[in-house]
């Protein structure tokens, strides 16, 4: 699935890579959810991050700063 999204969806992942996932649109977070890349915290604490990066979405980020 990673291997359809665009550009605008590796934006936003870096959005979320940079902890502002409450500026990713609601479209483009499920399909980054969809593509395993980003979910939603267990715990979320006032101002804390609504998205995080899952592991298969830190490692998207690493190899797209190569």
């Amino acid at each position: 699935m990673t291997d359809k999204l665009d550009l605008d969806d590796l934006a936003h992942l870096a959005r979320v890579a940079e902890g502002q996932g409450a500026t990713v649109p609601e479209a483009a977070a499920a399909r980054l959810m969809l593509a395993g890349l980003v979910r939603e915290p267990e715990r979320i604490c006032e101002g804390g991050p609504t998205l995080e990066l899952t592991p298969a979405g830190l490692a998207r980020v690493r190899s797209s700063d190569q």
